[in-house]
């Protein structure tokens, strides 16, 4: 008898097969756990990857790892380089659209020396967050590190200097020689041909910036040469090595209203320039010089009887009349010189000064107020503009040249001074002396003749015989010619001094022949300085040789 086989069917699923499902559900766990903790991705744009390593550059914010560059290509343009980090989702909120980003790296600059620790374990992103609400995840690395935190308080302004020295980044700003800030930008303006700076002022000397403040370039060294001597002042060995910018006040003025954040200064190569730079109120004026304007600069004072009222724009000004120069008109040979008269040189409330300048300059013209060119410094050979009352002036008034009101002058100096020597000799050469003296002469002679004819006749019997009245008047008049012949003989001996050959004519001639020529001597001494005001101190500079060109 046969056994019938017992069949047992095993399970679909062996045991085994909880080994891979547990390590699939771990995976998935895993990946889930990486994507949730991998936090934001961002794309830095930089113009090259030096120093970058994927995989190994980090991201900090205060020396503290945010994320880590884990790749790096070119850009689709090939001409950057794009760097791709993952950021921790613990910082996801740093990401915002104002924040910066820079590389970290050893450094020596004006600040210091900055980044050595990065010469062991290579360099870093340092990530600086800003305060916007919006995020980003596209950034572009900066050529230079931030100077200032944004947590940081104060006031930010800027700078705008056209001819001071170019400052670096890091500069420091001093009020009375204390640092309250730095200058945080340095960036030049090509189409206003300026440096413009941001400067950053900490907290609370930010409070110390007016309206009416001013900056000038300080080097650590000030030179003052004056009546009282040679005046030097040295800063400290920071500002003498690297040198800084100086904020005040103009000395007895009181302080301003606050400046607003953001508000604009002009930044002045030296004290005694921001003084003068600081009449921002002022209106332009030409004025025509008939004389040469040789020693005339711009910057030149224009005072009026020692007062300084502005300051000489352009010597000669380039104004332009029917597409020609106006100082080579066929019909005018004055030389147009540019001033500007700045109403703050006048009274401190520039709006005051202005209304009383624009109603009483026609008055005072009426009443003779020229302009004219005075020397100022005899080393230099340096001239200024002078206004002044002359009373016997011509009349005149202000005409308009171009855009510009012109304002009527006279000349003025050592040229003067020539054309009435000048004037002088030609009066006494036009006076005639020897046909003056020709004709006295010839006068003398006739009453000599007269008298002798009366002497005559009175000596004759006949006349003597007359009746008592007429012979005693007959008298009287011998007596009176008597007289008359003493004073002509006294007038004979006079005269012959003044003839030709006697010493007193010998002495005229020669006197007038050197003031003759003293003026012909003097009018190469006018125009040598008219050209060349320094020539007592320095020979006459002649043009340098032409040296040809390469071809």
């Amino acid at each position: 008898m046969s056994e019938t086989a017992n069949i047992k069917k095993e399970p679909i699923i062996s045991a085994i097969w909880i080994i891979p499902v547990i390590a699939l559900l771990v995976g998935v766990w895993m990946l889930y756990q990486y994507q949730a903790n991998k936090g934001a991705t961002i794309y830095i744009s930089m113009p090259h990857a030096e120093g970058i390593v994927a995989g190994k550059t980090e991201i900090k914010v205060r020396s503290v790892k945010i994320g880590q560059i884990d790749h790096v290509r070119l850009s689709d343009t090939k001409n950057s380089v794009i760097a791709r980090a993952q950021i921790d989702k613990h910082y996801d909120g740093l990401l915002t659209e104002d924040a910066n980003i820079w590389v970290v790296k050893p450094r020596i600059d004006e600040t210091g020396i900055s980044g050595m620790s990065t010469l062991l374990s290579g360099v870093y992103l340092e990530f600086s967050p800003g305060e916007s609400s919006k995020t980003k995840e596209h950034f572009k690395l900066q050529e230079e590190p931030a100077l200032i935190d944004k947590d940081v308080k104060g006031g930010r302004f800027s700078l705008l200097s056209y001819d001071a020295e170019v400052m670096d980044v890091g500069t420091g700003i001093f009020f009375k020689n204390y640092k309250i800030g730095q200058v945080e930008t340095a960036t030049f303006d090509w189409k206003n041909q300026a440096m413009k700076y941001g400067i950053f002022i900490n907290e609370p000397y930010q409070n110390l910036i007016t309206l009416n403040s001013i900056f000038w370039v300080n080097t650590g060294v000030e030179i003052d040469l004056s009546a009282d001597g040679i005046n030097v002042k040295t800063g400290s060995l920071s500002r003498l090595l690297k040198g800084g910018i100086s904020v005040g006040l103009p000395k007895q003025q009181s302080p301003g209203n606050l400046a607003q954040e953001g508000h604009s200064f002009s930044l002045s190569n030296s004290y005694k320039d921001a003084l003068e730079e600081r009449f921002y109120n002022f209106d332009y004026y030409l004025i025509e010089f008939e004389q040469s304007i040789r020693g005339l600069r711009a910057g030149a004072p224009v005072e009026y009887r020692g007062m300084r009222v502005g300051t000489v724009v352009k010597a000669p000004a380039n104004v332009m009349i029917d597409g020609k120069p106006a100082h080579f008109r066929t019909d005018n040979t004055a030389v147009p010189v540019l001033i500007k008269i700045e109403y703050g040189r006048i009274y401190h409330d520039n709006a005051s000064a202005k209304q009383f300048w624009q109603n009483s300059v026609d008055g005072w013209i009426k009443n003779g107020m020229r302009a004219s060119l005075k020397p100022g410094n005899l080393l230099t050979g340096a001239v200024y503009v002078d206004f002044d009352i002359y009373h016997d002036a011509p009349a005149a008034k202000l005409e308009t040249l171009s855009q510009y009101q012109v304002f009527p002058s006279v000349s003025s100096g050592i040229t003067v001074l020539a054309d009435q020597v000048s004037d002088v000799l030609n009066k006494v050469k036009n006076l005639k002396i020897e046909d003056s003296l020709a004709q006295i002469d010839s006068a003398f002679a006739d009453y000599q003749a007269l008298a002798n004819e009366m002497r005559t006749l009175l000596s004759k019997q006949d006349t003597q015989d007359l009746p008592g009245d007429i012979n005693r008047n007959f008298a009287e008049m011998t007596k009176s010619m008597q007289q008359f012949d003493v004073t002509m003989k006294q007038f004979e001996k006079t005269m012959a001094s003044y003839q030709q050959g006697s010493s007193f004519h010998q002495q005229l001639q020669q006197t007038l022949s050197e003031f003759k020529r003293l003026s012909e001597e003097l009018q190469p001494l006018s125009r040598g300085l008219n050209e060349q005001p320094n020539m007592f101190i320095f020979d006459k500079s002649l043009p340098a040789d032409p040296t040809p060109r390469k071809q």
